[in-house]
């Protein structure tokens, strides 16, 4: 054996000996597993750095219209304490119809009115509230846009 082996040999020895000094922890209580999405209503408001979740607890998740609905209420206090604001009319009505794979939203105010960010609140909350089916396209439909306007949330988009 050369000098050479017998040192990588001696190495060798010396970091099975050793470790990684990584001490052993066990087991760490660190909460309850990931068991997939969280329960209550998911809302999109806007906070200073752009779109954001929001997630009413709740025991089960609210339909897509009950959803749409709390969304035009606003954040409640804590969320606003919290930074976050909506961007949407105070006043007004969306309502809901779902087709496979599209949901369309009518509008009660013109969509022109809308800025963009308003408009990520209204599509981010549609495709993230419960339906059937894979995430839906939505389509928004109001007085000055009659022809549906396919919208996709910025967050969703995938790549």
């Amino acid at each position: 054996m050369t000098a050479r082996h017998r040192l990588a040999a001696g190495t060798a020895l010396l970091l099975l000996a050793t470790g990684c000094s990584i001490p052993g922890t066990g087991p760490v209580k660190s909460g309850q597993p990931a068991t997939g999405i969280q329960p209550g209503t998911r809302l999109y408001f806007l906070d200073q750095h752009g779109t954001r979740l929001a997630i009413r607890p709740g025991g089960q998740r609210e339909d897509l219209q009950q959803t749409l609905n709390t969304l035009l209420d606003g954040p409640d206090s804590a969320e606003t304490r919290s930074g976050l604001y909506s961007d949407l009319p105070a006043s007004g009505s969306v309502q809901a119809t779902a087709t496979p794979g599209v949901v369309t939203l009518r509008l009660s105010w013109p969509a022109a009115s809308l800025s963009p960010p308003a408009i990520q609140q209204l599509v981010c909350t549609t495709e993230d509230a419960p339906t059937t089916g894979p995430v839906p396209k939505v389509a928004i439909v109001s007085s000055d846009a009659p022809s549906a306007i396919q919208q996709q949330c910025d967050l969703h988009r995938a790549g």
